[in-house]
């Protein structure tokens, strides 16, 4: 049986106890691929190998000897947004790495999307009728936001829940129901990576997103269109102010365009999941 070893030097630093473990675990789900958390790696065969960049930066020398005890590895580094693990230093003979918050020195590794909080299949709202049309629930912390939280309250129709920081807002259950409830949930960037979980929360609701096209500095970055590299199903923008406008387009199109959004994403993990098992046996 394929094995994922949920690996640090830090024992109380496991991947899989973060909210940016969702797409993976969903992904061994249903690969039937058996999860181990350790802090040493055996000597087998081929595994994957999932570690928290963050946590772990600076131990890349210990983490090679490591890794050489097995023969074929496909490697996830996670949590990392400010990227201070140096994935450069990784110099295994057969390996396959992916990079959560890649950015542009990650060209040359696969791009791992943040995709939903696995805590999402534990607080699925009941199916309901869509009674907003737009939904808002996050930190007001920087420049984008503001931007956004200066349009917001003139959107008829909304649920609109600012707070002053990360995770400080309604329970899990109440926020999906809220942005269950509405057909366009905006998704300005995070702090440091433009990724953000409530990008692929919208679509689980059925909710189209809108992406940023700026980063937390207000700098361009198409940071969506480098993590997929394709054209995107779903709409963007620079300028949050153009919000309105924005609402307006989608809806004339509205619900089938949220459906080609939804189909997308689940072609892109199924599609994501028959990768992983061709790498582990390439």
């Amino acid at each position: 049986m394929l094995t994922a070893y949920i690996y640090s030097k830090d024992p109380l630093d496991s991947a899989n106890g973060k909210w940016d473990y969702g797409l993976l675990k969903q992904t061994f789900e249903r690969n039937k691929i058996s999860e181990v958390v350790v802090d040493t790696l055996p000597k087998t065969d081929r595994a994957f190998v999932v570690i928290p960049g963050q946590g772990n930066a600076s131990k890349e020398d210990e983490i090679n000897e490591e890794l050489k005890n097995i023969g074929r590895v496909v490697l996830f580094i996670t949590g990392d947004e400010e990227n201070l693990f140096d994935v450069d230093k990784i110099t295994h003979k057969n390996i396959s790495i992916w990079v959560q918050y890649p950015t542009r020195k990650h060209q040359k590794y696969n791009k791992l999307p943040i995709g939903a909080p696995q805590h999402i299949k534990d607080n699925l709202p009941e199916y309901a009728e869509k009674t907003h049309t737009v939904c808002f629930a996050g930190q007001v912390t920087h420049r984008r936001r503001q931007q956004l939280a200066d349009v917001m309250p003139s959107i008829k129709d909304s649920v609109y829940k600012p707070t002053d920081g990360f995770a400080k807002g309604d329970n899990p259950s109440e926020y999906y129901k809220n942005l269950f409830s509405a057909k366009i949930a905006p998704s300005p960037a995070g702090v440091v990576s433009i990724d953000s979980f409530r990008l692929f929360e919208a679509i689980e609701m059925l909710c189209m997103p809108i992406a940023d096209l700026r980063n937390s500095k207000g700098h361009k970055d198409n940071f969506y269109h480098y993590i997929f590299d394709q054209t995107l199903p779903f709409p963007s923008t620079s300028n949050w102010v153009e919000l309105p406008d924005i609402i307006k387009s989608i809806l004339k199109e509205y619900p089938n365009n949220m459906h080609r959004v939804v189909a997308w994403w689940i072609k892109y993990k199924r599609d994501f999941a028959i990768k992983l098992m061709k790498e582990i046996y390439a």
